[in-house]
């Protein structure tokens, strides 16, 4: 149901932001060269709620106080889309619709949980949203782990967000790659985003697999990690808009296409994950560093490649 909602939203969405002129326009800092609409979120979070609403009709365990936080964070990502809003009314959405989902997981120490949850997953999805498809195919690869997991939990309200995030986001992905004709926009990295850090604390409450949930993220929380960190030390504004991400640079340096830098890191998070399907950090630990290492390293390395093939075609002119 998700993903056939939000297949069918999505040509009706584009054609709303046309004719509003919800445009993301490119500038030195985006990886794209065309005005594109954004917004499509609003199809992912319509395909979610369908599937929810046709859960409920099923009688499954949907966590709706959790998810009308973020139904509230879509809407204050749309208001981004349409008006950038200012960093403090952000985060303080952010933090609020954690404690919400702490409260409805049972309050006490999972408010503090929330708080810290969701506006990390979400900041994380938001800033890894900058190349066509990256977003839909890992989020896709995060709801059908959460789908396993769940299921093999036996906990149904896991299972459920699982479903419905990966319906709706692979429903997306034609629209998005390999040629983009839409955008998700803040709308849909913040309901995604949300829905993730949802899916994290059910997982951590009352299943022991929370690791195999967090290692699709790897990647994404990886790369966002290292750029911020590396952009503190040199005393950069962390909110400033850049292409100093990992992918970033693989498009925009080493000259390879949004397409198969996306499922390059797609792949790579995969294989993190099923190293920790056994459970065993003797095996998800060392899989997991060598895996990000690779990736973190790989600018660079391709940088110093192709710097010594130019030499040896130099000297050999």
């Amino acid at each position: 149901m998700s993903f056939v909602v939000a297949m069918a939203a999505a040509p009706l969405v584009l054609r709303v932001m046309l004719q509003r002129g919800v445009l993301d326009i490119p500038n030195h800092r985006s990886s794209h060269i065309i005005p594109v609409p954004r917004g499509g979120g609003i199809a992912c979070l319509a395909g979610v709620l369908a599937g929810l609403a046709l859960a409920s009709t099923q009688h499954q365990d949907v966590p709706w106080l959790a998810v009308s936080g973020a139904v509230l964070l879509a809407i204050v990502g749309f208001a981004d889309d349409r008006g950038t809003l200012a960093a403090a009314p952000r985060l303080g959405a952010q933090v609020a619709v954690g404690a919400l989902v702490g409260v409805a997981l049972g309050g006490d120490w999972w408010i503090l949980a929330g708080v810290i949850c969701i506006p990390v997953v979400v900041n994380v999805v938001n800033f890894m949203d900058g190349i066509n498809g990256i977003t839909s195919l890992n989020i896709a690869a995060w709801g059908f782990v959460a789908m396993a997991v769940g299921y093999t939990q036996h906990e149904l309200p896991l299972m459920v967000i699982g479903a419905v995030t990966a319906g709706s986001t692979t429903a997306f992905l034609p629209w998005n790659a390999p040629v983009a004709r839409l955008f998700l926009g803040d709308v849909g990295s913040y309901v995604l985003g949300a829905l993730v850090g949802i899916g994290l604390l059910i997982g951590a409450s009352r299943t022991p697999s929370v690791v195999v949930l967090l290692a699709p993220l790897s990647i994404y929380l990886a790369d966002t990690g290292t750029v911020l960190l590396r952009r503190a030390l040199r005393g950069e504004h962390l909110m400033t808009a850049h292409r100093q991400h990992v992918y970033q640079r693989l498009v925009s340096e080493a000259g390879m296409s949004h397409t198969f830098v996306a499922a390059v890191t797609v792949v790579l998070a995969l294989v993190i994950t099923l190293a920790w399907v056994p459970g065993s950090p003797f095996l998800g630990v060392p899989v997991t560093l060598v895996v990000l290492a690779i990736y973190l390293a790989s600018p660079a390395a391709l940088d110093r490649t192709v710097k010594s093939r130019r030499q040896r075609t130099n000297a050999g002119n």
